[in-house]
């Protein structure tokens, strides 16, 4: 069983590009009801902030400044790297922003409801 991420990474010219990666779960020693708990393997978080996006909104091109690992509580969001690369996320779907030194992306709020984020810093 594996969680799949939306992954914003940078080729060897500097040029951003969609990826997806999984995260692996592992049997934990927690019964709920006759079914076992998974759990990945820990990542250390010195930030967490949630996110309110309006209808309507898109953000200037930037430079993830460390680490981030986002996940879609609400609405649904477009994430661009380039005009090339893009991916539409809803709730429940988690994406991963590295730090980088030329990387840009853009997030644009797409329909009629806000976007709520959770997002988790490095």
């Amino acid at each position: 069983m594996a969680l799949t991420i939306a992954e914003l990474l940078t080729n060897e010219q500097g040029q951003p590009f969609l990826e997806t990666s999984e995260v692996r779960f592992r049997t934990s020693n927690n019964d709920l009801v006759g079914d076992m708990a998974k759990i990945s393997e820990a990542t250390a978080c010195q930030l967490m902030v949630y996110l309110k996006l309006p209808v309507g909104f898109k953000s200037a091109t930037r430079v993830p400044d460390r680490d981030q690992i986002a996940v879609v509580l609400t609405g649904a969001l477009r994430v661009f790297g380039t005009e090339n690369y893009e991916s539409c996320l809803g709730p429940g779907d988690v994406f991963n922003l590295p730090q980088a030194q030329t990387s840009t992306h853009t997030l644009e709020v797409v329909g009629a409801e806000a976007v709520h984020l959770m997002v988790l810093q490095a």
